[in-house]
């Protein structure tokens, strides 16, 4: 069986180290595309074993075009009978590795990962809104599919694997990844900005409000993604 992780990432200099050697026991290979970073992200994952590191060939912001370039490369050069689809910025979870790897004998077409958002400090995460029990679909079997445009400003939000594959999927709750993007207020008040810059209006985000309760808006804010703020130790 062969698995392959795939990555579009962009100045996560932070939290690529931790993020690539959480999956490479897993993986075969892991091939990253690095979306233009101007910090070292693409050195730092050229230097690991196993890692097929290049820089976009692409200009502009087109996540859908990204990932369908990227998922491209992996299906022709690696023909792997798995994908595993995460983030720069997070890492699988201490201890999920066992319990993912039985999961790929299953049958299931695709497998959707619990998310946690670390807040404020390490062994924190947000729990309120759709921070309490948020799951992504993040491994699966390629079969052809692409990634589509979907309405959203930059098609942000097009999902780690396609949406035909997506429809058919088993929930491991006893797998979990760890979010850092949203760990430091700084942070959250950056990409609040950025993304409403880059997709401004977006109605089914809610304007990303959620993103900065407790931060720009007060704690007690209760928006349609999440509010009041709720707080809980990492388990």
């Amino acid at each position: 069986m062969k698995i392959i992780g795939m990555l579009r990432v962009k100045n996560e200099a932070r939290w690529i180290e931790r993020c690539l050697n959480s999956i490479l026991p897993l993986c075969d290979w892991v091939v990253v595309m690095d979306d233009n970073s101007d910090d070292d992200t693409l050195f730092r994952c050229q230097s690991l074993p196993r890692v097929n590191a290049f820089p976009s060939p692409y200009f502009g912001l087109d996540e859908a075009r990204d990932k369908d370039h990227l998922l491209g490369i992996v299906e022709l050069n690696y023909r792997p009978d798995w994908v595993l689809a995460i983030d720069g910025d997070e890492m699988l979870a201490p201890g999920a590795e066992d319990v993912l790897r039985k999961a790929l004998h299953s049958q299931w077409p695709c497998l959707s990962l619990r998310v946690r958002y670390l807040w404020d400090r390490e062994d924190q995460v947000r729990v309120d809104g759709v921070y309490g029990d948020f799951h992504r679909e993040s491994v699966f079997r390629p079969n052809g599919a692409r990634f589509t445009n979907n309405g959203n400003g930059a098609n942000f939000h097009c999902g780690n694997v396609p949406a035909a594959i997506r429809q058919k999927r088993a929930v491991l709750n006893g797998v979990a990844l760890l979010h850092f993007g949203y760990l430091h207020r700084a942070d959250r008040e950056r990409k609040y900005a950025w993304y409403n810059a880059q997709d401004p209006r977006n109605t089914r985000e809610d304007g990303y409000r959620h993103m900065v309760i407790g931060d720009l808006f007060p704690a007690e804010s209760r928006f349609a993604h999440g509010g009041p703020l709720q707080l809980e130790a990492l388990s």
